[in-house]
This record gives C-alpha cells, sequence and structure tokens, in this order.
C-alpha cells in the first residue's frame, strides 16, 4: 500500500496530466464550436442562394428508412403519378444497399452531406416523421412547407422536454415548434401532447387525419391474406403459422435487462389459448437491436424470427395474430386491428417514474405483466369480450380519427402547394 505522501506525489503528476488534458478538451470544444458556427453559416448561405423548386418533396425518417409515414405518404403519391421530385434524405449504408429499400421514383441524397443541404434548401415540402430537419439544423424559407407526420400514436410514453435524456433532441423540437407548419395527427389525444409540448403556437396548424402508416390495417380480407403470404415468404415459413410481434421499445439509461421474455413459454401459451402453432418476430428499436442482435437464445431459438429485417412493422402487424410490447407506441397502432394485444414491462415501477406516461397502462386494453408467469398467465386466461370492450372505449377516449384514408388526405395537402399534375 502507498503511503500518504507516496498518494500526494502521484496527485500532484496527476494533476499536472489532468491540465494538459483540460486545455486539449477545452481547444477541441473550441473548435467544435467554431466548426458549428461556419457550417451554420455555410447552411444559411446555401438556403438564401438556392431557389425553392416548386415540385420538389423532401422526406426524412428518423433512422433513414422507407418506413413510417413518410414511406406511405410517398408510395401515395407515386400511387396517383403526381408529377413531382421526390427525394429522401437517408445515410450511405442504406443508398449501397441492393436491391434498393426505396421506389425507383425516389432519388436518394446521403444526410448531412453537402448535397443534403443544397436538396433541403430547394425542396418546396418537407415531410418528417421526428424532428429530422431541426436535428440536421436545415435553415428553412418562408416559403417553403414543412409537415410532420410524427411516429407515435396514441402512445403510452411521455415526449416533455424534461423527460428527454438527449439535450439535442430536445433542442431540435423546439427548433421544429418554431418551423413546422402542419402536423398530422390521428386523435384528440396526439393533438392535445402536440400542443402541450413543442407545438402550442396556433400557426401550426394540426391536422386529425389520422396517421398514413395505420391506412394498410383498414384492409380487406383479401388484401391481408396478401399481406401475411408475403411476410411468411420473406421468411420462409407455412402460411399456416400464426404470429407473435413482440416489438419493446429502448431505455434512455441503454440497459438491456428489460427485455427478458420467456419465448418459449408465451408460444407456448398461445398455443394453449388458441390453439396451432405459433412463432415470434423478434423487432427491437433500432438503438438496441444491434446490440441483441447475437444473443445465443434468440438466435439459436428456429421459432423466433428476426423481425427486424423485415422493411415495414405495419405489415408486420397486420401479418400477426398477438402482439407484445413494453411501451411502445405502436401497440396503440395495433389495437385498431382488433387482434390481441399485450404489455409485458418487468421494469414498470422505474419506467414510469424516470420517463412517465400520459394516462394509466391499466386504462389500456392490454392486460398487463411485470413478470413471465403473469404474461404466460394472461394469454392463457386471455377474456376476447372483454377486450374487444375495453379496445373500442379506449379508442373513444382518446378520440380516434382513424378512417384508413389519411395518405391520400396529406397527398391532397402537398399538392395545393406543390407545382405539379396528377398523370
Amino acid at each position: 500500500m502507498k503511503s500518504i505522501d507516496q498518494n500526494r506525489k502521484l496527485s500532484q503528476v496527476e494533476r499536472r496530466m489532468a491540465e494538459k488534458g483540460f486545455f486539449k478538451f477545452l481547444f477541441l470544444r473550441l473548435r467544435q464550436f467554431f466548426d458549428g458556427l461556419i457550417a451554420m453559416a455555410a447552411r444559411r448561405s446555401i438556403s438564401m442562394r438556392t431557389k425553392v423548386e416548386d415540385n420538389k418533396i423532401m422526406f426524412m425518417h428518423y433512422s433513414n428508412k422507407y418506413q413510417c409515414n413518410p414511406a406511405y405518404i410517398c408510395d401515395e403519391l407515386i400511387r396517383q403519378n403526381i408529377d413531382c421530385d421526390i427525394v429522401f434524405a437517408t445515410d450511405k449504408k442504406t443508398i449501397d444497399l441492393l436491391p434498393s429499400p426505396f421506389p425507383e421514383q425516389v432519388r436518394l441524397v446521403r444526410r448531412n452531406s453537402l448535397e443534403f443541404f443544397y436538396e433541403a434548401a430547394s425542396a418546396k415540402v418537407w415531410i418528417d416523421n421526428a424532428v429530422c430537419f431541426p436535428w440536421e439544423y436545415v435553415p428553412k424559407k418562408k416559403n417553403q412547407i414543412y409537415i410532420n407526420t410524427w411516429h407515435g400514436s396514441m402512445g403510452l410514453k411521455r415526449i416533455d422536454s424534461n423527460k428527454i435524456v438527449v439535450k439535442k433532441w430536445a433542442r431540435a423540437a423546439k427548433i421544429a415548434s418554431k418551423i413546422t407548419d402542419y402536423m398530422i395527427s390521428n386523435s384528440a389525444f396526439e393533438t392535445e401532447v402536440y400542443r402541450t409540448t413543442y407545438w402550442p403556437n396556433e400557426k401550426v396548424k394540426i391536422l386529425e387525419y389520422g396517421h398514413p402508416r395505420n391506412d394498410i390495417l383498414f384492409a380487406n380480407d383479401e388484401e391481408q391474406k396478401l399481406i401475411k403470404k408475403k411476410v411468411c415468404e420473406f421468411y420462409n415459413i407455412d402460411e399456416n403459422c400464426h404470429l407473435i410481434l413482440y416489438a419493446p421499445t429502448f431505455r434512455d439509461e441503454k440497459t438491456i435487462k428489460c427485455y427478458d421474455i420467456d419465448y418459449n413459454g408465451v408460444m407456448e401459451a398461445a398455443k394453449e389459448r388458441f390453439g396451432g402453432e405459433w412463432m415470434i418476430l423478434n423487432r427491437y428499436h433500432f438503438k438496441v437491436a444491434k446490440a441483441l442482435k447475437n444473443v445465443k437464445e434468440i438466435r439459436e431459438n428456429p421459432n423466433i424470427l428476426a423481425g427486424n429485417t423485415y422493411p415495414d412493422i405495419q405489415e408486420l402487424m397486420l401479418a400477426s395474430d398477438i402482439g407484445i410490447t413494453d411501451y411502445s407506441s405502436w401497440i396503440c397502432d395495433f389495437v385498431l386491428t382488433g387482434k390481441p394485444g399485450f404489455i409485458y414491462a418487468n421494469d414498470l415501477k422505474n419506467y414510469d417514474k424516470e420517463r412517465g406516461f400520459y394516462y394509466p397502462l391499466d386504462s389500456t386494453p392490454f392486460p398487463i405483466a411485470e413478470n413471465n408467469s403473469q404474461l404466460i398467465s394472461s394469454i392463457k386466461n386471455f377474456d376476447a369480450q372483454t377486450y374487444d370492450i375495453k379496445a373500442k372505449e379506449f379508442l373513444e377516449a382518446r378520440g380516434c380519427k382513424e378512417t384508413g384514408t389519411a395518405a391520400k388526405q396529406v397527398v391532397e395537402l402537398i399538392k395545393k402547394y406543390i407545382n405539379c399534375n396528377s398523370q
């Protein structure tokens, strides 16, 4: 053991090293600050010098994918054969994918590249499902229209700024509140969330169209069969197999202890209650998917399918017979299908304390389980009649406006601002 004097000598050396490290740190932070100022000046210059093109529409998705509301709006533009220039911002990895997950009618640009800022500066309409444009500090001009479709629903977890750990996200949301022209809502509840968080300004028009991504959930029986067939062919499984979609959200502290679901027990419970053979579509939030990708028990279980490899969670919802989540808002989309939904959350009390909910989880129709025994019991004892009643009450209480026509309504809105012709 070192003596006190030795420790004092060591601390002096450490202090000198820390001082050198501090100045290096300070230099890097100052350089980062000035680089940021230069970058902002450059972006403003690009914005001022670039003319807006009246038929250009630019899309962004928070994880750079062709998914969620932006994808369904883009699909509707293509379906109507609108004469417009469609640009989608994504990352280099996605641009290099073959075959491309994007339609051939879409031009791709690498997010945060020089070309990206020119495309953004010249687009008449921006479409976003988060706070992507403000996140990249893209300057917006008065003659540009910013439509935010959001990615939540009649969601569970709070998005108040004091609940958000990532401060850059909160700053971007504040910028979004100043530059957004339209918010797309699917319910009176969601409208209230917008107004009481980042979009209180009445200049931001909130349109209760429903969410474009949910239009597919109103598909007729024949369309549903085709989507089930598509999903089964993708995974090379029998079409008669029943599917459980398990898709939890992430935790701000990045823990993975919460994802301890008993897969085999859940499948056995579903078989006992509903009959037939079952498999699980395991789809994690993109922030934790990589960390859980190679978990041995999951990777080696032939009845667990890699849900993250499939491009569209809405199609997975339609193809699945049961949905399980913790606090992810997709379950509030899933309820539109009328199929059984369950909440499995082994950290419920802690999550409620740290992040919080907009309403008690027991006010939803979904049976709640805080451990695997409760989840298995909830599935085995599922009461369809009670669930149906609670689901209808839930949708009515939230003022749900979903009708299956949201994408068409958003496209009609876009057409008011762009110089285009339907072919």
